[in-house]
């Protein structure tokens, strides 16, 4: 068993191992290796990551459960590219980012990661379809193709009906369906407890 661990203080949950890798899919698609991210607070240093190790191979999904304020949603910032590690290195299929300039980052978080957050971050004033066109356009896809896209992901996804519903008219669940999937990983966030 692989073990992903995020504060001394959160429970060790244990992955199951990863399916025998194909040919093309001889790394898994994230790796985090010896992942520690410190904060001060005032004269004190808080240890939230502490040799955070996880491997996440395509189609695999694993759970993070910890109280509020365990480190979570800092794991999940560093493992998506928000925030560089204090120690350590996030692999995306193979490839370290540590030394990757932020341009790079970038371009990795836009077209391979994808986002779900517990406040879903859509843009109150435009419709679903236009929440979904949006990082396509912003990825380089004309705004044709786009629009074809962001149809096709939400019809797949049962929104074919409320392509014009702003964010307000639509239950949570149906607005955290409302992005785009990455070529690579996705990445969600939520508390347990509070």
């Amino acid at each position: 068993m692989s073990k992903a661990y995020t504060a001394a203080r959160v429970e060790m949950i244990e992955q199951p191992e990863p399916p025998q890798a194909r040919k093309d899919e001889d790394v898994p698609i994230l790796f985090l290796h010896d992942i520690e991210r410190h904060y001060r607070q005032g004269d004190e240093t808080l240890h939230v990551l502490n040799g955070i190790e996880l491997a996440l191979w395509r189609g695999q999904s694993i759970a993070l459960l910890a109280p509020s304020g365990a480190g979570k949603s800092t794991l999940l910032h560093i493992a998506g590219l928000l925030e560089h590690p204090d120690h350590g290195d996030v692999y995306i299929e193979g490839r370290a980012t540590a030394i990757l300039a932020d341009h790079e980052r970038t371009r990795i978080r836009r077209n391979e990661i994808g986002f779900v957050y517990q406040s879903h971050h859509l843009l109150p004033e435009f419709s679903a379809l236009e929440n979904v066109l949006l990082p396509q356009m912003i990825r380089g896809l004309k705004r044709a193709e786009a629009k074809t896209r962001a149809v096709e992901l939400l019809e797949y996804l049962g929104l074919g009906a409320r392509l014009n519903h702003r964010p307000a008219e639509l239950s949570g669940w149906r607005t955290a369906a409302c992005v785009d999937r990455p070529r690579g990983c996705q990445c969600a966030a939520n508390s347990v407890g509070g």
